[in-house]
């Protein structure tokens, strides 16, 4: 009996009500979890927000939970390495909060500056925003792009 109760408690561990991993700037968060994202690394990707935006990050991306998510964003990613080496170039941060929106396409560059040409890019998952713990920076709310209009339009 003792063996089920000491796995429940390690599966609680991993699942949604695990403690986010901070990092230690905003840049750091965001090119974290676009890269386990690249990856197909689900747990490690809703590892780094806290419940309410892994809550929110399946529906705002048509999937049951933020692990579904992360697989089928990252099926959609035609370069991995392209992808991965995105950079959030409008990341707007303000004392403890900070905030990216690929909202027409201009939260996130390629590092020389340039915009994207990727069909899938980080752009296109939508306003991610951040917040400063005594651990570090953690996504704590999410919308996915599904809720914009479209741009100029």
């Amino acid at each position: 009996m003792v063996v089920p109760v000491a796995l429940g408690v390690v599966l609680a561990a991993c699942g949604d009500n695990a403690d986010p991993e901070p990092a230690a700037t905003p840049q750091e968060a965001l090119t974290r979890l676009i890269g386990y994202i690249a990856d197909d690394k689900g747990e490690q990707a809703c590892a780094s927000m806290i419940v309410a935006a892994r809550e929110k990050f399946g529906p705002d991306n048509d999937a049951k939970d933020c692990e579904t998510a992360v697989s089928s964003l990252s099926s959609r990613i035609t370069d991995k390495k392209a992808f991965r080496e995105m950079v959030p170039s409008g990341l707007e941060i303000d004392g403890d909060t900070a905030e990216v929106s690929g909202y027409c396409g201009e939260g996130w560059t390629r590092a020389d500056g340039s915009r994207s040409t990727l069909r899938f890019d980080p752009n296109d998952l939508g306003t991610l925003e951040l917040q400063k713990t005594g651990d570090g920076w953690v996504i704590y709310d999410y919308t996915g792009q599904k809720h914009y209009s479209s741009c100029g339009g």
